[in-house]
């Protein structure tokens, strides 16, 4: 067989009688170019069919095998050729194999580099050579992956940014060995590769470099987004809502010391009636969700926040996950709340006013026929001397006073303000229950109020009316309770009277 030995240059440096012949019989072989001799060069096996050219610049297809071996001062290469055991048949398909091979890995938008079962170059595209500058002259088939790794650690021109070499080195290999492995290298020019190797069936290897920069950045700055973004942010689990990232907001939002602090759901901040509830209506999401409920959450001090909820469905490769954005409207729900109520309430007692107390009438009138409902409307005695000698502020202040009594005396029923100094007083029970608290209230106002150091007495009348037997609409009864209350005035102010019985006694006085 013919014999060439040729060093990481690639230069004859030994050549046999027989490879002589076969290639230039009138001339010498070594320094030639291996690639002049063998223009397929690196050949992708370390055995195949390859074209060799003569010394005629005739082409023929030849066995061709190769073995690589370290020398005292590098790697030597040894090429045997059997020019008469050559299958032209075979050689030609070893040949269009060997094309479509270097074809394809060059047509690859990444840079990769093909081994053999010894972890040595077979063979790799030009983008390779490119993206490793620094070894690209030491690149030749049959040097093994680790004396490459070695090399560039040596030039100190190594692209990747290692802090301890010889760790680094053992962790690549280790990496490198495994069936698949996958790990990303900063460069020294700030760019990313991720590195994907995987062994083949035979026990060699493909590896493949691809420069991720652009993907980095833009991680990066989805980052900085979710991280700054003012509105507190949770990326979750899509089948169990459990939290795998939360942003600086959300974490100040909810109080936590820090994200792993976070409930391990996102439905575990929820108030308790509501968290099946919102676990329920994230898991029927069939589209991103625009927030439209006001949700009840809770802080790690127990504060409950009322927040709009924005969802965002997230595809990561097979996972499926969910990016909530919440909006705190805590503000907006109490000042809605706060809006509502001075609707129905008087703004210097708190007490319900006019409109809510005859709403609460009129719903209690159409329960049971209104049986058992009865009013008491209340008028001040003697109030109108406070107004004129001690101001209108210190009327306030009375008014705000007998509000306190009224309610103190009312043990759960209604005390609404009707405007002025009338009172009125929705109670629930029989003719009794309200005679009663008619006599607690006059009882109520036998102290004397305070007003800038001085005792002042003030007395208040009271009117009764009861449903059915005084109507069963509600501005009917409360003008029958007020016909009362003139007749508690009439009859020497300070105490209470029945319409019915006022209405008897009118009848009366008309027969």
């Amino acid at each position: 067989m013919a014999a060439l030995v040729f060093g990481a240059t690639g230069s004859i440096v030994f050549a046999n009688p027989e490879a002589v012949e076969l290639f230039r019989p009138n001339d010498r072989l070594l320094g030639a170019a291996i690639k002049d001799l063998l223009p397929e060069w690196p050949l992708v096996a370390k055995e195949s069919f390859s074209f060799l050219v003569n010394c005629h610049g005739e082409q023929r297809s030849c066995r061709v095998r190769v073995m690589t071996w370290p020398s005292a001062t590098d790697a030597m290469t040894a090429v045997l050729i059997d020019a008469e055991g050559n299958d032209l048949s075979a050689g030609l398909e070893a040949r269009e194999a060997n094309l479509r091979l270097r074809y394809v890995i060059e047509m690859l938008p990444e840079a990769v580099c093909v081994f053999d079962a010894e972890d040595r170059y077979v063979l790799w595209n030009q983008k390779y050579a490119e993206l490793y500058a620094d070894i690209a002259d030491h690149l030749q088939p049959g040097i093994p992956f680790e004396d490459i790794l070695k090399i560039s650690l040596a030039s100190g021109e190594m692209r990747e940014v290692v802090e301890d070499k010889n760790a680094w080195l053992r962790e690549r290999m280790l990496k490198f060995h495994k069936p698949v492995s996958q790990e990303e290298q900063q460069l020294r020019d700030g760019r990313w590769l991720r590195h994907d190797d995987r062994r083949t069936p035979d026990g060699g290897a493909i590896g493949t470099r691809i420069d991720i920069t652009e993907l980095k950045e833009r991680e990066e700055w989805l980052r900085q987004l979710f991280d700054a973004n003012p509105m507190p942010m949770l990326l979750c689990d899509r089948d169990t809502l459990a939290i795998l990232q939360a942003n600086r907001a959300a974490v100040d939002f909810y109080g936590f010391e820090g994200a792993p602090a976070l409930p391990r759901r996102a439905c575990d901040m929820h108030v308790e009636d509501e968290v099946d509830r919102f676990s329920k209506a994230l898991h029927e999401l069939d589209g991103d969700c625009e927030a439209r409920t006001v949700w009840r959450q809770r802080t790690a001090e127990g504060v409950e926040r009322h927040v709009l909820i924005y969802v965002r469905r997230l595809y990561e490769g097979a996972e499926h996950r969910l990016l909530l954005t919440i909006a705190d409207v805590s503000d907006r729900i109490f000042a809605e709340a706060e809006a509502n109520r001075l609707a129905h309430h008087d703004v210097l007692t708190g007490l319900p006013n006019r409109m809510q107390f005859y709403k609460a009438l009129g719903e209690n009138l159409k329960s049971n026929n209104g049986t058992g409902v009865a009013v008491c409307c209340l008028d001040l005695d003697g109030f109108k001397p406070v107004n004129d000698t001690f101001g209108h502020a210190a009327g306030d202040d009375v008014l705000k006073k007998v509000g306190e009594r009224l309610q103190a005396e009312a043990q759960g029923h209604m005390v609404a303000r009707l405007g002025g100094d009338e009172f009125a007083i929705l109670t629930m029970g029989d003719e009794k229950n309200a005679v009663d608290l008619a006599e607690r209230c006059v009882g109520a106002f036998e102290p004397p109020f305070f007003i800038k150091g001085l005792a002042v007495k003030i007395g208040v009348s009271i009117g009764i009316a009861a449903a059915p037997v005084d109507g069963l609409d509600g501005e009917e009864l409360v003008q029958e309770a007020d016909r009362a209350l003139y007749r508690a005035k009439a009859d020497g102010r300070n105490t209470w009277r029945m319409a019915s019985d006022v209405r008897l006694t009118s009848e009366q006085a008309r027969t």
